[in-house]
């Protein structure tokens, strides 16, 4: 570490050790020793019933966020889930839908073009970070879910409505966490005739206190087949 470097941590520590005089930089309390990732709960568990219904009013499918030859992205490219340890209510953010774009009339297809689509899949995840003491100082439990298997003239399997919704989040003293969903790729794994439309997001949260901040990653890759999948 140059000189530099070492003079700005000193200064920092000195800065928030005047700031905060009861905090130690050195406390196992404020240092995160461990971080897990589990599945709790997924819509595999039952077997959901089929229909053939669209995915119902509502399905507002927002701005064009990416585009991939014959398929096409709508939504909302990258949106806050949680903000300072508490739910973002992303009302005015439409999920995530994954269509065809017909290219032989150049126009844009919405979720209620498309036949039999499939009821909606999750799969819930917990977050989970400890500190020195092996104290649990962040707990996040969140659901990704989507409807898939729509069909455009009888071809293909697109998604709509896929996002990542908080469902728990607790918060110990002394510490801020913030996560945020954003659409990374777009991909057909079919044929051009029958193409199977998929997306890449990516889960980015971040854990800090006034001392310390640790920033992770989660890739999740869905499908129009219903896959839903940690990578």
């Amino acid at each position: 570490m140059s000189k530099l470097a070492i003079g700005l941590v000193i200064t920092l520590f000195s800065f928030v050790a005047s700031a905060n005089p009861s905090i130690d930089p050195q406390d196992p309390y404020y240092q995160i020793s461990d971080m897990t990732v589990e599945v709790l709960d997924s819509s595999e568990n039952y077997e959901p019933p089929r229909t053939t219904r669209g995915p119902g009013p509502g399905s507002e499918v927002g701005d064009i966020i990416s585009v991939m030859r014959e398929i096409i992205a709508f939504g909302k490219e990258i949106y806050k889930i949680v903000e300072a340890g508490k739910p973002v209510i992303n009302t005015n953010y439409a999920p995530i839908s994954v269509l065809p774009l017909d290219t032989e009339f150049g126009k844009d297809i919405t979720p209620m073009k498309l036949s039999r689509w499939q009821a909606p899949k999750f799969v819930k995840f917990k977050v989970t970070y400890k500190n020195g003491y092996n104290a649990e100082v962040v707990s996040f439990t969140y659901n990704v879910n989507m409807s898939h298997g729509g069909q455009y003239k009888g071809k293909g399997a697109f998604i709509t409505n896929a996002q990542i919704v908080p469902e728990n989040i607790t918060v110990a003293w002394g510490y801020t966490f913030n996560a945020k969903m954003s659409l990374v790729g777009l991909t057909n794994i079919g044929t051009d005739e029958d193409p199977i439309a998929t997306a890449t997001l990516v889960l980015s949260y971040s854990v800090s206190t006034l001392i310390k901040e640790d920033r992770n990653n989660m890739t999740i890759f869905i499908a129009g087949d219903g896959t839903i999948q940690q990578m």
